[in-house]
């Protein structure tokens, strides 16, 4: 019954694209393809929103869009953009080598990861557990108990600190690091995992109001205020943001991903033409986010 179904389901979807997309096979195939993976659920993609969120910012914004990418130097992608790269890459010919290569390959990636910070490879290592080599699992195993003990360590340590001494910098940002790394590390079940996301909040707010760089840190809170679904709590944290740096991209990115979150298109219209007329110049990254939330593509 339900292969009938989902077999109807995908006859009448390929019909109904090919209404719309007749015209450009490679636009078909794509959301085919999307719809056929995800029933349903594909649908309702920003791929598939009818025109863009917003009545006249088409054109418009293609022209805008442009002319910051023109004006974009090389600059922009900076030092950071080549180690995250470098960065990527590490750890995707890890990923590999755990995947393709022979036992003993494995069992030195394996060695090698666990002469590093382990807590960098955390995903890595939690699929290298059932690893149909077991002396590979076994390591994995072995860097990822280390992993929990170091950072639970480290997380009472600091926790106590904290409530001696909410003023110092240096300790709230290493505070924040570990408790960002054990909110990662798969080690909690729901309600301990949404109790420790409250803590990282009200942490990040302390830091926000003590650091003259807290810039990253007011991105963290809003993005974990999303996660937590405290949209008004994450559009308040926005708005102090925008008046500590004013000039700066990720304001305007964090007010359209709060917007987008929370299906506001005319909020979003709103940012989005303020963006315009600001003199703020993207980076290709913001330009990439802007087009998304813009376009739904």
């Amino acid at each position: 019954m339900i292969s009938l179904l989902y077999g109807i389901y995908v006859l009448l979807s390929a019909v109904v694209l090919s209404l719309y997309y007749r015209q450009s096979p490679k636009e078909w195939l794509l959301r085919f393809v999307i719809v056929a993976v995800f029933p349903v659920i594909g649908w309702l993609l920003p791929l598939f929103w009818p025109g863009r969120l917003y009545k006249d910012g088409g054109e418009k914004l293609d022209d805008y869009i442009a002319a910051q990418q023109k004006e974009m130097s090389v600059q922009h992608m900076g030092i950071y953009s080549k180690l995250e790269a470098e960065k990527e890459l590490n750890v995707l010919s890890i990923e590999e080598a755990l995947l393709v290569s022979e036992h003993n390959t494995r069992r030195k990636v394996m060695i090698d990861v666990l002469k590093q910070d382990a807590i960098n490879y955390l995903e890595i290592l939690q699929t290298a557990v059932s690893n149909e080599d077991t002396e590979t699992s076994h390591y994995a195993v072995s860097a990822i108990m280390e992993v929990k003990r170091k950072l639970t360590l480290s997380l009472q340590e600091l926790s106590v600190q904290y409530e001696n001494n909410k003023d110092n910098e240096h300790l709230l940002s290493a505070y924040l690091d570990v408790l960002k790394g054990y909110l990662r590390s798969g080690f909690l079940d729901e309600r301990t995992l949404r109790k420790y996301k409250f803590i990282y909040v009200g942490v990040l707010e302390r830091y926000t109001e003590l650091s003259q760089n807290a810039e990253q840190a007011f991105v963290d809170k809003i993005d974990m205020e999303l996660e937590l679904e405290s949209y008004a709590e994450a559009e308040q944290t926005c708005r102090l943001f925008e008046e500590r740096y004013p000039h700066s991209e990720n304001v305007y990115l964090c007010y359209l991903k709060i917007y987008f979150t929370i299906k506001s298109s005319e909020k979003l219209h709103h940012t989005l033409e303020e963006l315009k007329k600001s003199p703020i110049k993207l980076s290709n990254h913001a330009l990439t986010l802007v087009r998304f939330w813009s376009e739904g593509a």
